[in-house]
C-alpha cells in the first residue's frame, strides 16, 4: 500500500468533516497556440469553476531572515493555480503560492497562500 492510499482518503475525510464547500476559479488569461496543420493561432480556454472542499486558517511560519510571521492558507485537494480566485461563503481570495503535499510523487493535498 502507498502513501496516496492510505492518507488520500484521510485527507478527503477531514477536509469533509471540517471543510466547507468552496468555489475555485481560474482567472488566467487564455493561452494561443499555433496549429501547424492549419496555419491558425487558437484559444486554449481556462478550465470552468470547480466546487472544492476547502479550509482557510491562518499558519504561522518562519520566513527566509527567520522572523516569525502569519500567512492566511487555503487547504484544498483540488490542484489551484496562482491568481485563482477561491469562494468561501461570503468572502473571496486570491490564490497565491502553492505547496503541494506529494509524498512519493503523488499529490494528497495542497496548501495555497491566499490572500
Amino acid at each position: 500500500m502507498n502513501l496516496l492510499e492510505e492518507f488520500g482518503p484521510l485527507a478527503v475525510e477531514l477536509l469533509a468533516e471540517f471543510g466547507a464547500p468552496a468555489t475555485l476559479s481560474a482567472t488566467g488569461p487564455a493561452i494561443a497556440s499555433f496549429d501547424k496543420r492549419t496555419g491558425r493561432a487558437t484559444l486554449v480556454t481556462t478550465p470552468a469553476a470547480q466546487t472544492v472542499q476547502a479550509v482557510v486558517t491562518p499558519v504561522d511560519v518562519t520566513d527566509e531572515q527567520g522572523r516569525q510571521t502569519t500567512k492566511t492558507v487555503a487547504t484544498m485537494t483540488a490542484k489551484p493555480t496562482q491568481g485563482d480566485k477561491l469562494t468561501l461563503g461570503e468572502f473571496t481570495y486570491t490564490v497565491g503560492s502553492v505547496t503541494v503535499h506529494a509524498p512519493q510523487g503523488q499529490a494528497i493535498y495542497y496548501l495555497a497562500e491566499v490572500s
